[in-house]
C-alpha cells in the first residue's frame, strides 16, 4: 500500500456514523481502493475520485479506476448521479450543478469491480451536513514579523456550546488558494468553546512586495501565498465532523512524519468508507465573509 504519495491524492469527503481505522504499512502490500470526495451546500459540480493505491516508495500518481457506478442519495429522497470525466480516468462528476442541504444525511455509494473477478464490490459512506456557524466578519491587517511583511486575517464569529471542529476555505480575488490537503488548517474549538471568537488570527499571507526578496531556488517559495493592497480576500468557514478533522490531521502527519528524525509515519489513519476502502467522504456548509486588503500603514 502506498503512503505519502497515496495520501497526497485524496480529494473526497462525506462522513459515516462509524469511523473505521486502517493500518499503514511500509511494505508493498496488495493495492487498495481509494475513494475521496465531498458535498457542500454551494451549487457546483462536485467530484468523487476513485483510484488504486501504489507501493510506499512509488512516486507515480495513483492510477484512476474507471467504470464505477457512483451516486449519492439523501435523507430527503434526492438522488445525485455522477459520470466519469473522460479526460481524467477515475474522476466522477455530478451531471448537474447541485447543492446539499444542512440537516440532511447523504449516503455515498460506489460499485466497481476492483479486483477484476467479474463481480462488482460495493463501498459506502454517509455524512450528515451540519449547519455552518455564521461568520460575522473578517479583518485584514498588515504586520511585520522578523523583518518580513505579511497580511494577517482575523475572524469574528460566535462559537456554539457543542464540541465543534472547523475548516477554513480561502479565495484571493477569484482564485482558490490553500486547497490542497497538505495546506488545509482544520481546528477544534477547545480553546474558545461556546465563546465569541473576537479577532482570532487564522491565517497570514505574504505581502506581494516580498517576492523580490525571494531566491528562485527557495524550497518554500512554492508554499507562499501572496496578496496586495486592493485584493479581496474571501473566507468561508465550515463546521466539519471530528472524523474528517482527524483524517486531515493524520494525512498531514503522514506526509511530513511525526518526527523529522526519529518518528515514523502514522500507523492509523481514519476512514469512513466501508468495504475495506481507504479515503473519506464528508459534507459541509459554508458561511462566508469578505475583506479588502488595506494599504501598509
Amino acid at each position: 500500500m502506498r503512503k505519502k504519495p497515496l495520501i497526497l491524492l485524496f480529494a473526497v469527503s462525506l462522513l459515516a456514523s462509524c469511523v473505521e481505522p486502517f493500518d499503514i504499512r511500509t511494505d508493498d502490500s496488495p493495492p487498495a481502493i481509494v475513494i475521496y470526495g465531498y458535498l457542500t451546500d454551494e451549487p457546483a459540480y462536485h467530484t468523487v475520485r476513485i483510484s488504486r493505491s501504489s507501493p510506499y516508495f512509488d512516486t507515480a500518481a495513483n492510477v484512476g479506476i474507471s467504470d464505477a457506478e457512483v451516486k449519492i442519495t439523501s435523507s430527503n429522497g434526492e438522488v445525485i448521479d455522477f459520470v466519469e470525466v473522460a479526460a481524467v480516468p477515475g474522476t466522477y462528476r455530478t451531471t448537474d450543478r447541485t447543492a446539499g442541504t444542512p440537516g440532511a444525511t447523504y449516503l455515498l455509494s460506489v460499485e466497481v469491480d476492483f479486483d477484476n473477478d467479474g463481480v462488482r464490490e460495493k463501498y459506502t459512506a454517509s455524512s450528515m451536513m451540519q449547519s455552518a456557524v455564521k461568520v460575522d466578519s473578517i479583518e485584514v491587517k498588515h504586520m511585520k514579523i522578523m523583518g518580513n511583511k505579511f497580511y494577517v486575517l482575523y475572524l469574528y464569529a460566535q462559537d456554539t456550546p457543542a464540541e465543534d471542529y472547523y475548516l477554513g476555505h480561502y479565495r484571493i480575488n477569484d482564485t482558490v488558494v490553500l486547497s490542497n490537503i497538505s495546506r488545509l488548517s482544520p481546528m477544534s474549538d477547545a480553546a474558545f468553546n461556546g465563546q465569541y471568537i473576537n479577532g482570532l488570527m487564522i491565517r497570514r499571507f505574504w505581502d506581494a512586495s516580498e517576492r523580490e526578496n525571494v531566491d528562485e531556488n527557495d524550497e518554500q517559495e512554492y508554499r507562499r501565498v501572496y496578496t496586495s493592497p486592493g485584493d479581496t480576500i474571501t473566507f468561508s468557514l465550515s463546521r466539519i465532523e471530528k472524523g474528517y478533522h482527524d483524517f486531515i490531521s493524520q494525512c498531514q502527519q503522514e506526509m511530513t512524519g511525526e518526527n523529522p528524525f526519529f518518528g515514523g509515519p502514522a500507523s492509523n489513519i481514519v476512514t469512513n468508507i466501508s468495504g475495506g476502502a481507504l479515503g473519506y467522504f464528508t459534507t459541509y456548509a459554508f458561511s462566508t465573509a469578505k475583506a479588502v486588503v488595506p494599504e501598509e500603514n
